[in-house]
């Protein structure tokens, strides 16, 4: 398997979803992820608000960081270390003494990424929120629906933010390769939410276009229970879908409104009514109408595009989402690292000696109760 990260060494402080999601995400292209754990969890499994995701592929180590001691093995962690990933309060790994300064003052070449939800500097910068106090800052919570209101049931902002802290770290890599110098990555949940607007149509203006549930743009309920959706927005594709239909009357209505529309949703809803779903789009997506199935989440694991492509992966016995960064070099190409998460603290002692630890040093850490 392809890794183009292999060899990096990745400090991961983070215990939400926005750090986790990164770091995944670079153990997948081969990075070496290990997480710093409190040894109050030692034994237990090393997962991230218990989901198995956003946990595998990392190696443990427990570290007591509320002992002031921590910070001189930290230090010297640093100093091997290539990036470190956190989602600390802007300021408060600094205060407790092992910051991004400090770890610079070790290694100049570290690559620091803070992850936070509106970013180290602002009046937000200490404000709390979830997913949605990010969603709703950034403007994406009301362009996705102006009315009535929207409330998302999964984390949006989250990946968002880990996958602009994933480029981060790449784009800082590539500088550090230039100039042999480290950076500090500031991501901002809200900010990654709000870049998402580059793709609506006026979004940033006072009206902006919110993409309705017209004819040629929705869900339709089929014979078996599950649905297709349209997004037949162009004369060619919409003629397709009306011909595959057997309603070529409707060809020349493709931009209608108001009740109108609603009698033309209703006409093509019965035809879809006839048959299963997948047998619409076997019929309709190969003449050229933009007809997909509409997809659960566990519904992914049979779906035939899906199972081809390999886009859910194995991690031990569980289903998982897959790498989407799809890179092939050398005859090799990335994939997914399946392996379970690590017992808390269980690879504590091997990274400590990698770090350049004697085993009487690590025996007095044990002893001092900061393992």
């Amino acid at each position: 398997m392809l890794q183009p990260l292999a060899g990096l060494k990745v400090l991961d402080f983070t215990a939400f979803p926005p750090g986790a999601i990164c770091t995944v995400l670079l153990a997948d292209l081969g990075a070496e992820v290990i997480r710093v754990e409190s040894p109050a969890q030692k034994g237990k499994p090393s997962l991230v608000l218990g989901q198995l995701p956003m946990s595998r592929a990392k190696r443990s180590i427990a570290l007591d960081l509320r002992n002031p001691a921590a910070n001189a093995v930290l230090l010297r962690l640093a100093a091997s270390a290539d990036v470190v990933i956190e989602n600390a309060k802007p300021g408060s790994m600094e205060q407790r003494g092992f910051g991004y300064a400090q770890a610079k003052a070790v290694n100049p070449r570290i690559i620091w990424c803070a992850i936070t939800g509106f970013g180290q500097t602002g009046p937000n910068a200490d404000h709390s929120g979830h997913d949605i106090s990010y969603l709703a800052h950034s403007g994406l919570l009301t362009q996705m629906n102006a009315d009535p209101a929207f409330h998302p049931g999964i984390q949006m902002a989250v990946p968002y933010g880990a996958m602009a802290a994933v480029i981060g770290v790449q784009g800082a890599l590539l500088e550090r390769a230039r100039t042999g110098e480290g950076a500090f990555i500031d991501i901002a949940l809200s900010e990654a939410a709000t870049w998402v607007l580059t793709g609506g149509v006026n979004a940033l203006a006072e009206k902006p276009y919110i993409i309705a549930a017209t004819p040629d743009r929705h869900r339709y309920a089929c014979a078996d229970g599950r649905e297709v959706a349209i997004a037949c927005s162009e004369p060619r594709t919409w003629a397709a879908l009306c011909d595959g239909l057997g309603l070529p009357e409707l060809k020349d209505k493709l931009y209608r409104w108001g009740d109108e529309a609603g009698a033309i949703i209703a006409t093509i809803g019965g035809v879809f009514a006839t048959r299963p779903a997948a047998d619409w789009v076997a019929m309709l997506a190969p003449g050229g109408a933009a007809v997909t199935m509409v997809n659960h989440a566990a519904q992914l694991l049979s779906d035939p595009q899906v199972v081809a492509r390999g886009t859910i992966a194995d991690c031990a016995g569980t289903p998982v989402p897959g790498n989407p960064v799809r890179i092939t070099a050398g005859g090799q190409s990335t994939g997914t690292r399946g392996e379970a998460p690590h017992a808390v603290g269980e690879d504590t002692a091997a990274v400590l000696a990698e770090a350049g630890f004697s085993a009487e040093e690590i025996a007095g850490l044990e002893q001092a109760g900061l393992l």
